[in-house]
């Protein structure tokens, strides 16, 4: 909102006077409203409270001391309220009034003072003055609820990209899931799809960085992956390759992001899960005989998607039978941090997953997802987390 917007909108503001003077109450309302203010009047604290409900005031002009509630008490109320916390409030003092008095206004939440009797030239700039303030205030409230209302509608369409939060099965396949964006979005993305009975494509990948921008570049990453993923048959390296194609072509040149990602076939009837990492964390894959979790692709891992155009990504074998389970998780997981500033690890992480060996996939992503939260208890979440578990359905 420009600077003349802001201006009418002062001169149509609305001011509540609150005194328990009736003459002190007349010569404001009669400065105000000659000025094209709207003016409203209460003649003490509790009267004013219900002006202040019915009418949410632009500026309050409130004096100290009043019968049945004094001023100090309204102003802590009025902060005390979501909905008008930040209406600007406007001490009424007297000379009388000790250096307590001021103090514990300021303490209490009150913006600025004017003193009895009133200096109209005063009034009417201290007035102005935290209306501008006002001004600026609800324009920006207006601007952060549009932007919290696109950046809802941001997440529900991410929503309907990725498959929800919990357990399904697919294809002969319990998968569980957990995706939690340090944002509303964020740039963590995967997928599931049946390719034939017992055998299952899986997805993930992790943009760089979080939020709207990140979010984005997911959508463009599906749109590849939905263009391309029943047509990869063995080989998911080819996949990685296509996407990093593109990114280098859409992504990196114009903008300086990239991605990691990892895609795996599924195939129960030959025993195998046929893999392709492009620079993302490394799954863990529980095997029955050894009864762990153990680290795949970690030497054979390529680049990121949108590092280098000519980026070749090798697709691997290891044994999959109805016992084993498969690990998927993003960065956010092992680099999410305490209050001390210590991260959980990837060697934390594949500790916790070969402890709850003998878990379902939905206990095991119950387990680590409640081992992350224990762990980092207040400290808030700098990055986005996926986990997800795959196993034979029973």
């Amino acid at each position: 909102m420009s600077n003349e917007a802001i201006s009418q909108r002062q001169e149509t503001s609305k001011i509540l006077v609150v005194d328990d003077e009736p003459r002190n109450v007349k010569i404001l309302q009669i400065q105000l409203k000659a000025r094209g203010y709207t003016v409203y009047t209460a003649g003490d604290g509790l009267e004013a409270l219900e002006v202040v409900e019915k009418e949410m005031p632009d500026l309050i002009l409130l004096d100290i001391n009043m019968p049945r509630m004094d001023g100090f008490e309204v102003v802590e109320r009025i902060r005390a309220d979501e909905a008008t916390e930040f209406i600007p409030v406007v001490m009424i003092t007297a000379l009388r009034d000790t250096r307590e008095n001021r103090i514990k206004s300021i303490e209490v939440g009150a913006d600025d003072f004017i003193e009895k009797p009133f200096d109209s030239v005063e009034v009417l700039a201290r007035v102005r003055s935290l209306l501008r303030i006002k001004g600026y205030q609800d324009t920006l409230a207006e601007h952060n609820s549009r932007l919290e209302e696109e950046l809802q509608m941001a997440r529900s369409i991410q929503e309907i990209l990725i498959p929800q939060n919990g357990v399904q099965e697919l294809s002969g396949f319990r998968i569980a899931s957990s995706c939690c964006p340090e944002m509303a979005v964020g740039g963590d993305f995967y997928d599931i799809w049946e390719i034939a009975p017992n055998r299952l494509g899986v997805f993930i990948s992790d943009v760089m960085g979080h939020g709207v921008s990140a979010a984005f570049v997911t959508v463009f990453i599906k749109t590849i992956l939905a263009e391309f993923q029943q047509q990869i048959k063995d080989n998911p390296g080819y996949l990685l390759e296509i996407l990093n194609t593109r990114f280098n072509d859409l992504i990196s040149s114009r903008l300086f992001m990239f991605a990691t990602a990892f895609c795996g076939i599924i195939d129960v009837a030959k025993g195998v899960l046929i893999c392709a990492n492009a620079g993302h964390s490394f799954p863990l894959l529980y095997n029955s005989d050894e009864q762990m979790y153990a680290a795949i692709g970690d030497k054979h891992a390529g680049n990121g998607l949108g590092i280098w155009q000519e980026s070749v990504y090798e697709t691997m074998q290891y044994p999959f039978d109805r016992s084993s389970r498969l690990l998927l998780y993003t960065d956010g997981v092992y680099e999410a941090k305490n209050l001390q500033g210590e991260e959980f690890t990837a060697e934390r992480l594949q500790k916790l997953a070969c402890a709850c060996a003998k878990q379902s996939a939905a206990h095991l992503i119950a387990s680590i997802s409640e081992a992350v939260d224990t762990f980092a208890g207040a400290c808030p979440k700098e990055d986005d987390l996926t986990l997800i578990a795959i196993e034979v359905a029973e």
